[in-house]
């Protein structure tokens, strides 16, 4: 039944493109990802002293497939979906999620819709609406910005004023648990977000100044750096700032300026924290060499106030690193430290876009990073949970490659070390082994 009812759909959307074709331009996009890793170590323990598996060797893959029809310069619409990741040899069915569907057989329904909004211009203005479930990210200029990157039900109008100057306004809801009878009607179970961006572009430079505000209903379930909250009139705001400097080239700076804060009438659960990251870069023939550091306040010792770390939305990732954090390529392994970067500080040293051999390209990055919490915050568990105190360091080594083989067709090798340094004061289980990566992404893009 299943498999019948998936021809269906896509006999559908054949015959709806078909049907279409003349009043409107339909152009498909899409991507075709396949990982094949090595990894040891993922939770820094050696699994023959900590009694517990590690799958040594994994092999998966993802498609992402995008659709846009357009009727005019005016008017669009877009379909996204996403099969992925699909674990090779992983059993799954309806009630599995992610992963599930690669073993004999492979028919685990794990078809997501990720995006499907359309796009317009406000007759006779300059003002753009998206309307629909579709990709919002605050800006950055560094590393990704750790607040917000993900796709959410959202209404976005952008006006551009001139080639230098533009604003972005969004109203989202990432969250809405009504459960649609009569018991829970008058429930505050939504959660919704407005904002605004600001952009301006001159001659060597550019800033992009941000504001969002956040109403966080008691029922809403909505959690912020691992605390639930559930107090009356829970409000969040972020503001903050990407800046990026290239008058200088080949010398090129950037950075990014994030503070956030969450109140509530109840200390416990209120947050407020800051974030700043930098990167200066110089290009030379044969490769670019780059410095990258970062600094996000941590946790004091009384829990009783709430967090003192930068609280956030919904991160894809901070990403000065492909292993620790989350700069990996295609479905790689990553983001074994942190993927916002909040109550750490580090600072990484690379050698970007080596070139010895035509369209082959390496990277190779050392980097230090340290917590920023206090080693009696209460955060930390027997065992490292992803919450760095001040006692707490480590080492990364990312030696990756990217081999463009056809117009179409990049492969990605990558290597990663970390050597994770637990103080045994914070932590019951401070004997840590280091965590290794190899692995291979191939990426087909249509």
């Amino acid at each position: 039944m299943k498999r019948i009812t998936s021809l269906l759909l896509a006999a559908a959307f054949v015959m709806a493109s078909v049907v279409g074709a003349a009043a409107a331009d339909i152009k498909t996009t899409g991507q075709f990802d396949f990982a094949f890793q090595w990894t040891d170590n993922t939770n820094f323990y050696d699994a023959d002293k900590s009694k517990s598996s590690d799958d040594d060797f994994d092999a998966r893959q993802r498609v992402r497939v995008q659709t846009v029809i357009t009727a005019s310069e005016n008017v669009s619409g877009t379909l996204f979906f996403e099969i992925g990741e699909t674990v090779w040899g992983q059993e799954g069915d309806n009630n599995i999620g992610q992963g599930a569907g690669g073993a004999l057989g492979t028919d685990g329904v794990n078809v997501e819709t990720r995006r499907a909004y359309i796009d317009f211009t406000v007759p006779n203005t300059a003002l753009q609406i998206r309307m629909g479930l579709q990709g919002l990210a605050l800006p950055a200029a560094v590393a990704g910005n750790p607040v917000m990157d993900d796709d959410v039900a959202a209404i976005v109008a952008s006006y551009a004023f001139n080639d230098m100057y533009s604003l972005t306004g969004f109203w989202a809801r990432p969250l809405d648990v009504d459960s649609g009878d009569d018991t829970n009607k008058n429930s505050m179970d939504e959660y919704d977000l407005a904002g605004l961006i600001f952009s301006a572009k001159g001659d060597g430079f550019s800033v992009t100044p941000y504001f969002v505000y956040g109403m966080i209903g008691k029922d809403a379930g909505v959690e912020i750096n691992d605390v639930a909250i559930n107090g009356d009139d829970a409000t969040a705001w972020w503001g903050g700032a990407a800046f990026e400097l290239t008058m200088f080239d080949p010398i090129v700076f950037s950075a990014d300026a994030i503070y956030g804060a969450v109140d509530s009438d109840t200390d416990a659960q209120e947050a407020a924290g800051w974030f700043l990251t930098g990167k200066l870069a110089y290009k030379m023939d044969m490769f670019t060499p780059t410095l990258t550091a970062w600094y996000g306040t941590g946790d004091d010792d009384d829990r009783g106030d709430g967090t003192e770390r930068l609280p956030v939305i919904s991160p894809a990732g901070f990403a000065p690193t492909s292993f620790g954090f989350d700069g990996a390529a295609g479905i790689l392994r990553d983001e074994l430290i942190s993927i916002t970067g909040a109550g750490t500080w580090g600072v990484v040293l690379a050698a970007e876009d080596i070139k010895f051999i035509e369209d082959v390209t390496h990277t190779i990055r050392v980097a230090y990073y340290e917590g920023t919490n206090d080693e009696k915050a209460g955060i930390y568990g027997a065992s490292f949970n992803g919450n760095l105190s001040e006692e707490d360091s480590a080492w990364e080594v990312n030696v990756d490659t990217k081999y463009q083989i056809y117009e179409n067709l990049t492969a990605a090798v990558e290597l990663g070390w970390i050597k994770l340094d637990l103080d045994d004061s914070v932590w019951t289980n401070d004997d840590t082994d280091d965590a290794w990566k190899a692995g291979v992404n191939l990426t087909y893009s249509f």
